[in-house]
């Protein structure tokens, strides 16, 4: 007799049951996110790592897929060398299958795929859920979750006029740069602790992992002709999208009131439930010496060229030791907080790590 349920590596044809679970297992919280990935979640998949490896749980019996996680790699950089590191993301498990023995399965084939490796994963602040399960370590079965620090993620009001005055010479990129951003990004970004590396020759090109990046939407900042900063946009809504599923009640009485002030103040309005948010996203932000000034300068240009635009927000995140970040405070945003974990059954991982150097977290890639 056949085994009803399976652990095994995804193939294109779960591509239908892998929509129908990320529709089913929104983020909770006071406001209450769903990420998809239509029109097909392997696309993003392979933006999240460049060598995909997602792992689907099947109810064989309901031809059904109960549950997944994806555990793939990526060259991010790791006490300034580059290293092949896993990356997980997109746990879930389909209410019809929550509370029973779904989520030690899944990792039980984890276990045994992982070995020696240890990973990084991110959960949002307000999903309890996780944090009460994968989070506190309470299932003997999983790895051990190690805590890296902590991330916020800016949703940057773009509807007010940019003020602040811009120092640095900032302009477009074009194909005549890409060497000059190369040998600028290699020298900068592995300063910070788990940047994920970039090939600035391989935007335009077929490679799934940069889709929809395009060169001209890198911003570059100069200092008497020396690049010294950029950063890029990133449209992602092609393949990645977050829709608004709800709220909490305290959430959902206060958002009448709440968009009123927003229209009077300034600020991101709460849209009704079951709405897509319309935003775009800030990517390789790099800048010398991680200098706040600079990064200052390339957010006022970026917001300056987006005023008037169909987009409601900039998605841009940083560790909250990142000087960077501070930055964002001088804008009307939304903030979620989440919290960076190093998986892994043996030893703590941070223990390897340069400690004194800042995380990354591109936003763009979670």
């Amino acid at each position: 007799m056949s085994q009803r349920f399976v652990t095994r590596l995804a193939k294109p044809e779960d591509a239908p049951g892998l929509m129908e679970l990320l529709a089913d297992t929104p983020q909770q919280g006071s406001i209450q996110l769903n990420f998809e990935r239509q029109p097909n979640y392997f696309i993003a998949a392979a933006i999240g790592t460049q060598v995909p490896e997602l792992f689907i749980y099947e109810d064989q019996e309901q031809h059904r897929v109960a549950g997944a996680g994806s555990i793939g790699r990526r060259e991010v950089y790791i006490n300034g060398e580059l290293k092949s590191i896993r990356y997980s993301s997109d746990l879930r498990i389909h209410r019809d299958y929550q509370g029973g023995r779904a989520l030690l399965r899944m990792f039980k084939s984890l276990r045994e795929e992982l070995g020696d490796d240890w990973y990084q994963t991110v959960i949002l602040e307000e999903n309890e859920a996780s944090l009460a399960t994968v989070g506190s370590g309470r299932l003997k079965v999983q790895p051990t979750y190690y805590p890296a620090g902590q991330f916020r993620t800016n949703m940057i009001d773009l509807k007010r006029k940019e003020k602040h005055t811009i120092k640095h010479h900032i302009r477009r990129a074009t194909h005549a740069d890409v060497q000059a951003m190369q040998g600028f990004f290699n020298a900068e970004a592995k300063e910070k602790q788990f940047y994920p590396h970039y090939e600035f020759d391989q935007i335009g090109s077929e490679n799934p992992y940069y889709k929809d990046i395009k060169l001209e939407d890198m911003f570059l900042a100069f200092k008497n002709d020396t690049l010294v900063g950029m950063t890029g946009l990133w449209d992602q809504k092609q393949f990645k999208q977050t829709r608004v599923t709800g709220y909490s009640r305290s959430m959902e009485m206060a958002r009448p009131l709440y968009n009123i002030y927003t229209r009077i103040m300034g600020g991101l309005a709460l849209p009704p439930a079951g709405s897509l948010l319309s935003y775009i996203s800030l990517h390789t932000t790099v800048v010398k010496n991680n200098d706040s000034d600079i990064f200052a300068d390339l957010l006022a240009q970026v917001r300056r060229e987006l005023y008037g635009s169909s987009y409601q927000a900039l998605v841009v995140g940083f560790d909250l030791k990142d000087p960077l970040q501070k930055i964002t405070d001088q804008y009307k945003k939304v903030e979620l907080f989440s919290r960076h974990f190093l998986g892994s059954y043996g030893d703590d991982p941070m223990n390897e790590l340069d400690r004194d150097r800042i995380m990354y977290l591109e936003t763009a890639r979670l």
